[in-house]
């Protein structure tokens, strides 16, 4: 079985980005991570954090950012 996730970047720096992603990351299940990512000189590419939760949480969680921005 070959398994496929999705990840969306989110860049507005050079240097450093977010990505959202479904999967859980640290399971390696189903799930939601958004993550924080820089590039760091001499190593490339680095994950600095992320933020893992179900699919409940997250579509909570985009529900709550749609409110409070919505024009």
């Amino acid at each position: 079985m070959i398994d496929i996730t999705t990840q969306i970047r989110i860049q507005n720096h050079a240097d450093y980005w977010y990505t959202a992603e479904d999967l859980n990351v640290d399971l390696g299940c189903e799930g939601f991570t958004v993550s924080y990512w820089e590039i760091r000189k001499g190593e490339g590419d680095k994950r600095v954090n992320f933020i893992i939760m179900d699919k409940e949480e997250a579509l909570a969680l985009a529900d709550a950012i749609y409110k409070l921005f919505k024009n």
